[in-house]
């Protein structure tokens, strides 16, 4: 698929052709800034080589039929509509004015004054006054009109007139039946009747060339060329002594509507719905005879053209047959498949045989019968490509030589070409590629279904063409395919370049290249083996139509991109060197490098204000919701995976509403974010106001919790001694006390007289007796004796993180490990619960939970809380604090003084 694609983009040919939505294109002109412009029958159109542009759209200009359209310098168009009305439009201010009401069929401008061509006069318009007059009226037919810097032409009728703002001369008094003009700067060129004419104005002189009896559409190429349609074909002649310098430019005859040259010297051809760009690279000499396969070569200095219908002499863009040579070889006719010139003598092969001329005596003799397809000269020996009978040697003297071991290894008899490179013999047949090295050993190069037609070497690779599947090349002894054209007949390889002869054009292919590309005006142009004659600054060969001469296309570096124009949703600038839009939804950057003619695929990016490259399929840049701000467009181009152009720069201001610029969208993030921080800051101090509420609150409670606890002890000490009433609700009295003091007692880890593991023990037991949650303690303390105060607050820590467990976890399994590692003592508790919320974790005023932060603040060893729908895990660090040994005092005993 790939292959066909590419395929289709080189049967375009030797133009560029352009088709889009418009009819009927009657002219074209170009401004200073390249663009150029197609009257049609919707107006005007401006097309920069990638986008056009219907001037209608962003003016007051009306979209109708337009007869002509021409540019003045510094920056007018000058547009005749059809019905009437001729119109001028500023490039600059994109302002449209009406000038006149005339119907004017072609318009013509010099420095002072537009001419305006009716069908029976002419009006003169003073370009600054706008002042209308009518040197030449009430005639039969008017023609054509044109003008230079300061004089006009006019073909009436009558005659030809020259026109000056205040005086009308007639240069040529003939009668006019047909005929058009062109004015150059030095007079005028116009066709009359049945001859050219060129005019001198400062000589006053004619020159007539009587051997032009058909010309239209005259086209005025500086300095000193004119291009002109005759009969279809488009051909070039210099106009000082009017001598045809080339004939059928054009690829194939063509009706036109007109033709016009660029800046660059293009020549551009209109049709009624399309326009192309005719190379001017190709020269062509049409071949008269009716044949489609031909070959060319030198013979003795002279060029020789082998045809379908026999041999041909070629000189000067003529063609004469060689009747004698062809009367000896066959009266009934025959095909020359191949011509080579070898000392005094020329080999010809041809769908009868291969025949020998000797170019002395002109004398004609057969060596071989059968056809031939190709033959090549390899060691002074004569090889015979042939279509049945696979190879034919012959010696220098036309002695057949045997060559059946050769073709005991061909797969097909049919032979395409033979070739010796490197010391190996390639012999290219309908089933594959075969080589013989210098021992004779035969190898199997490349098989395939379709015939190989040709071999060659580009440096150190094997090249191999099909007639059907394309090019290869042989990569590491592995053949690649390379996206070419499907049906190649020859390889022809200078330098680093690759030439191939195929059924569209001549392609050209370098190592470097992805695929081959066409050579410009070659595209309609099919190639047979043996059509090219040399390659050097030019290619000479033969195709279907004639001998072609084709200049050879350097690579050239790709202009520098600019911008076309820039469109919003409220208006259009065209070609703008800086900008300054209101804020608007979109904006549409068109580039453009103005590059006209066939060239490889450009590739664009842009950045915005030194951000990131952006990568776009086409030349143009859509941006949308642009905050007002001034910005910097950067945009570079290159071709095929080349290096990058250097960015041009555009800088362009949005305007709007202060509180939409990217300086007031700042200011909007650090008002923002000034409010988070002071809103997360609130919250904080909120929060920790409600943690100092509740410390004192818990305070409070625990001293009106001693007053009630006392009470209720001394109550129930009292009701113990009664009897067994009074018993009960004493022992419910201390209940309540008891209820009230643990918490208290706890919360400063009060342990009594206990010791830790002995009140670890009974926490563990107290476990034990909840009922729907199992308990494990693992405690290893050693033997060493903690202080009092350290295993009052490693009590405290594990008494607040068991009950938070049974009160808030919905646990069904506890976990407590107790372990001396190093010089720490590490504490964990593990439960199986519904784990912690974040805001849980966040916002707590539970007892246990000050207790437990207050106790790690004193030791500088933080809690550490993990927790997931799993449960909760909570890990406490303690230092070792050991309590002293009492100091044991010892007695001396006086005897042992």
């Amino acid at each position: 698929m790939k292959k066909l694609i590419f395929l289709l983009l080189f049967m375009l040919g030797s133009f560029k052709c352009f088709a889009f939505n418009m009819q009927h294109l009657n002219a074209a002109t170009q401004d200073n800034n390249k663009n150029i412009y197609f009257s049609s029958h919707d107006g005007v159109y401006r097309f920069d080589g990638s986008h056009y542009l219907n001037l209608s759209t962003f003016s007051d200009l009306p979209r109708r039929w337009t007869s002509d359209v021409i540019f003045q310098s510094p920056g007018f168009l000058y547009i005749a509509y059809k019905e009437k009305d001729v119109w001028q439009f500023n490039l600059n201010t994109l302002e449209a004015t009406k000038l006149s009401d005339i119907t004017a069929i072609k318009l013509a401008a010099n420095n002072t004054h537009l001419f305006m061509l009716g069908r029976e006069q002419l009006a003169l318009l003073d370009l600054e006054t706008l002042e209308v007059i009518k040197p030449l009226s009430k005639k039969t037919k008017m023609f054509d009109v044109s003008a230079s810097a300061n004089h006009g032409y006019v073909m009436a009728n009558d005659g030809v007139y020259v026109i000056n703002a205040s005086s009308t001369r007639l240069i040529d008094d003939t009668d006019v039946n047909k005929g058009e003009l062109v004015a150059t700067p030095y007079g005028v060129v116009y066709f009359l009747n049945d001859h050219m004419t060129s005019y001198s104005y400062l000589n006053d002189v004619k020159i007539v060339n009587d051997e032009i009896t058909s010309a239209r559409h005259l086209r005025f190429s500086p300095p000193y060329f004119l291009y002109y349609v005759d009969r279809g074909s488009i051909n070039q002649a210099e106009i000082n002594q009017l001598s045809v310098l080339q004939k059928s430019i054009n690829p194939r005859p063509q009706a036109y509507k007109d033709l016009f040259v660029d800046d660059e010297q293009n020549l551009w051809a209109l049709d009624v719905s399309h326009f192309e760009v005719v190379s001017s690279k190709v020269r062509l000499d049409r071949l008269t005879a009716a044949s489609i396969y031909n070959v060319i070569a030198t013979v003795n200095d002279k060029t020789w053209v082998g045809t379908d219908d026999g041999l041909y002499a070629y000189s000067d863009g003529k063609y004469s047959a060689l009747n004698n040579l062809n009367q000896q070889i066959s009266k009934l006719g025959f095909s020359v498949t191949a011509l080579q010139q070898e000392s005094g003598t020329v080999l010809v092969t041809t769908n009868l045989g291969a025949y020998v001329i000797d170019l002395n005596t002109e004398v004609v003799t057969q060596f071989f019968k059968g056809y031939v397809i190709n033959l090549a000269i390899i060691d002074k020996q004569i090889y015979l490509s042939t279509n049945d009978e696979g190879v034919q040697i012959f010696s220098s003297d036309l002695s057949q030589i045997d060559s059946g071991y050769i073709n005991k290894f061909l797969p097909h008899e049919i032979v395409w070409a033979t070739k010796k490179l490197k010391g190996k013999l390639y012999i290219a047949n309908e089933k594959g590629l075969i080589s013989f090295n210098d021992r004779g050993d035969a190898s199997i190069e490349l098989e395939k279904y379709a015939p190989v037609a040709d071999v060659q070497l580009l440096g150190n690779t094997l090249f191999a063409a099909t007639y059907g599947n394309g090019l290869f090349k042989k990569v590491n002894g592995k053949w690649d395919s390379v996206v070419s054209p499907l049906y190649i007949n020859e390889l022809h390889s200078l330098s680093q370049e690759l030439y191939l002869s195929t059924n569209h054009g001549i392609h050209k292919f370098s190592l470097d290249d992805a695929y081959t590309n066409l050579l410009e005006g070659t595209g309609d142009h099919s190639f047979t083996p043996n059509g090219i004659l040399s390659i050097s600054d030019k290619i000479v060969a033969v195709s279907n139509q004639g001998v072609i001469r084709v200049k050879r296309k350097r690579h050239e570096i790709v202009p520098n991109s600019g911008i076309s124009y820039i469109q919003t949703n409220t208006k259009t600038y065209l070609n703008p060197e800086t900008l300054k839009v209101n804020n608007s939804a979109w904006l549409d950057i068109a580039l453009t490098n103005y590059i006209y003619t066939f060239n490889d695929h450009i590739n664009y990016q842009y950045r915005l204000n030194m951000s990131e490259w952006h990568d776009i399929p086409t030349p143009l840049i859509q941006l949308n919701k642009l905050n007002p701000d001034a910005y910097t467009l950067e945009y570079r181009s290159r071709v095929d995976g080349a290096v990058w152009s250097k960015p041009q720069s555009f800088s362009f201001d949005v305007s709007g509403a202060w509180y939409s610029s990217n300086s007031a969208m700042w200011f909007y993030a650090f008002i923002t974010i000034g409010l988070i921080i002071c809103i997360a800051g609130f919250i904080f101090f909120w929060l920790q106001s409600f943690h100092r509420v509740f410390k004192s609150h818990q305070t409070q409670l625990q001293r009106e919790g001693l007053s009630v606890a006392a009470i209720n002890l001394a109550n129930g000490i009292d009701l113990c001694n009664g009897n067994e009433t009074r018993l009960c609700d004493g022992l419910v009295k201390l209940k309540k006390a008891h209820d009230i003091l643990n918490p208290i007692a706890n919360s400063h880890a009060s342990l009594g007289h206990n010791d830790l593991a002995t009140a670890i023990d009974m926490l563990h037991v107290k476990c034990l007796s909840r009922d729907g949650i199992d308990s494990e303690f693992n405690v290893t303390l050693g033997k060493d004796v903690l202080t009092k105060q350290l295993q009052c607050d490693i009590y405290a820590v594990l008494y607040h993180a068991v009950e938070n467990v049974f009160k808030h976890a919905s646990a069904t399994k506890i976990t407590v490990h107790l372990n001396k590692v190093g010089d720490k003592l590490i504490l964990q508790i593990i439960d199986n619960g519904k784990g912690l919320s974040i805001l849980t974790r966040s916002v707590n005023f539970g007892l246990g939970y000050y207790v437990i932060n207050s106790i790690a603040k004193e030791y500088k060893q933080p809690i550490k809380r993990s927790s997931s729908r799993k449960g909760t895990k909570v890990v406490a660090q303690f230092p070792i604090i050991l309590q002293p040994k009492p100091i044991q005092s010892r007695t001396k005993n006086a005897q042992f003084i």
